[in-house]
């Protein structure tokens, strides 16, 4: 946390939004299973939602979704430049992984562009990274 903090402080807001998130979710998914004395017995979240099943950690799903996102990110890296690529970087990043409107990116400290900036440079990435991935498979 220090480290993200002392890298990326105007990206600290989204980064405990998103750990509060998985806080609470965590803390409710344990208080009703069955480990935890609930009255109830536990239900699988692949019998309730059969997506879930496909992205439990350590999967071929999972494993394969990592591995494309190391790419992404590596594709990424190569088609910015310039004094803002790390932060065009968060906020592509905020944007696809963490979910965060173009709104909240906008929001944060340090980003430095209105709503529509953002968006653009969304827009813009989209199809580096997209254009990139094409000319690599040809």
């Amino acid at each position: 946390m220090r480290e993200f903090a002392i890298d990326r402080p105007e990206a600290i807001l989204g980064y405990l939004k998103r750990i509060a998130a998985n806080a609470t979710h965590d803390y409710f998914k344990h208080r009703h299973s069955q480990s935890s004395g609930g009255e109830n017995w536990h239900v699988s979240t692949i019998d309730v939602d059969p997506e879930a099943g496909r992205e439990v950690h350590g999967s071929s799903e999972d494993i394969a979704r990592k591995v494309l996102l190391v790419e992404i990110d590596e594709h990424l890296k190569r088609c910015l430049s310039g004094p803002d690529q790390e932060r065009d970087r968060m906020i592509f990043w905020l944007y696809f992984r963490q979910g965060m409107s173009t709104r909240e990116v906008a929001s944060l400290p340090g980003i430095g562009l209105g709503t529509k900036g953002v968006g653009s440079v969304i827009e813009r990435l989209k199809r580096a990274v997209r254009e990139q991935i094409l000319t690599g498979i040809r």
